[in-house]
């Protein structure tokens, strides 16, 4: 009777190769991590939340006085909004990508006749093709901030304090 070696042997491979495997994933998971590393953590959090106390002062601003925006004139020359309850000489119109920042914009409005604020440069040309933005809309001067999610291209467009 020949003894057969072990090595020779599928199942004790088969056993060998659970643990071996296991090494192998967790060298690439760390491989993983120090290329990529996580970049979510913020190591100011307290700044970052009295930001955010900042923000909803804002958003409250915004609802005190009465803020509303309605989209009056887009063409490839010119962005008009006519803002109701607004005494600003300037306000911020931005737009962000759902899932591309690369395609955030940010365009200034300045005051016309009445209520009227519009801009003749850096017109999105985002609005006329169909995608999901937020929309925010600052007053720099008396510190508001209007926000919608909206979906283009769209029919109107009006933004309110939340």
């Amino acid at each position: 009777m020949s003894q057969e070696m072990w090595y020779r042997q599928g199942w004790p491979w088969v056993l060998i190769s659970i643990p071996f495997s296991a090494v192998l994933f967790g060298i690439f998971m760390v491989a993983v991590a120090v290329v990529y590393p996580d970049d979510l953590v913020d190591d100011n959090y307290y700044r970052d939340g009295m930001a955010i106390n900042r923000t909803l002062d804002m958003d409250h601003n915004a609802r005190r006085l009465g803020i509303v925006a309605t989209l009056t004139a887009l063409t490839p020359e010119k962005i008009a909004f006519e803002v109701r309850g607004a005494t600003d000489s300037v306000i911020l119109f931005k737009l962000y990508h759902v899932t591309d920042s690369s395609r955030d914009t940010v365009v200034t409005l300045y005051p016309d006749e009445g209520a009227t604020y519009s801009s003749e440069a850096n017109v999105p040309t985002q609005l006329k093709a169909r995608g999901i933005w937020y929309v925010e809309m600052i007053g720099v001067d008396t510190n508001w901030r209007l926000r919608k999610r909206i979906v283009t291209p769209f029919e109107r467009l009006e933004v309110a304090a939340q």
